[in-house]
């Protein structure tokens, strides 16, 4: 073989070799465009919000009352406010509460002649100022709202109630795990629902779920617009439990 026909075997090899690289290199580029392509088609999803409503009433209510009294001596306004004490517990017994829901509260005295701005009160009768009360914890809610409203009986007994009379008591909802579950179920369903639509709309179907968060768990009063968010309004008896899931759904070409 002659230097002539090497150097003619040298250039195909080398013409083949370059054939070979691109068609190497224009396939891997295929795949490689084919493979961000499907990337790209994998994550085409939809953000929905599902939401669940569920209206309850509270199971467990505090309640409690302040009176205060007062005395010319600090003899005296122990004295009354002790007998407060007494009447205010048998109201509170007399409404069906046993003594392990009520609660006495710490008392406090003032001395008003002890501020130098008060040394000139108008009635030395009322130098002691002692403050008391009771709490009641209960979940017999009912009779809480009943006896609420019956705090005129104590009035008519002479006991001065606290600066904040009419005394509301408050109102909870203790229970959420028992309804958590169906909950959680009710706002997935509602926000497959939504997902379900988006992909008719869109000519896809639904996948599988990409992401979800379960939201949060609001406790408001029952007719409460909701604009104070997830304050619960612990005035009303009939509360009102909402949430609101956020899914993320794969959506598949058909």
């Amino acid at each position: 073989m002659g230097p002539s026909d090497n150097r003619a075997l040298s250039l195909g090899g080398a013409l083949l070799i370059g054939l070979l690289s691109g068609a190497g290199v224009a396939l891997g580029g295929y795949f490689i465009g084919k493979g961000f392509y499907a990337a790209r088609v994998g994550e085409r999803f939809v953000t929905v919000k599902g939401l669940a409503e569920r209206d309850v009433k509270a199971d467990l209510a505090v309640w409690t009352v302040s009176y205060t009294a007062t005395g010319r001596g600090l003899a005296e306004a122990n004295s009354a406010i002790a007998q407060d004490q007494t009447r205010v517990t048998a109201f509170a017994t007399g409404h069906g509460f046993p003594a392990a829901e009520i609660e006495v509260q710490p008392t406090t005295v003032t001395d008003t002649y002890a501020n130098q701005s008060e040394r000139r009160a108008p009635d030395p009768d009322q130098r002691y100022v002692i403050k008391g009360g009771i709490r009641i914890r209960s979940g017999k809610v009912d009779q809480v709202r009943l006896a609420s409203q019956d705090t005129g009986d104590l009035v008519k007994q002479g006991v001065v109630l606290g600066e904040n009379y009419p005394q509301a008591p408050q109102y909870f909802f203790t229970r959420l795990n028992d309804i958590r579950p169906a909950m959680l179920a009710d706002a997935t369903r509602s926000a497959r629902s939504v997902a379900e639509q988006f992909a008719a709309d869109s000519h896809s179907r639904l996948g599988a779920i990409r992401r979800a968060s379960q939201g949060v768990f609001e406790v408001t009063g029952r007719d409460s617009n909701g604009e104070n968010g997830a304050v619960d309004d612990q005035s009303s008896l009939e509360k009102k439990v909402r949430l609101v899931s956020t899914i993320d759904y794969f959506l598949v070409s058909q």
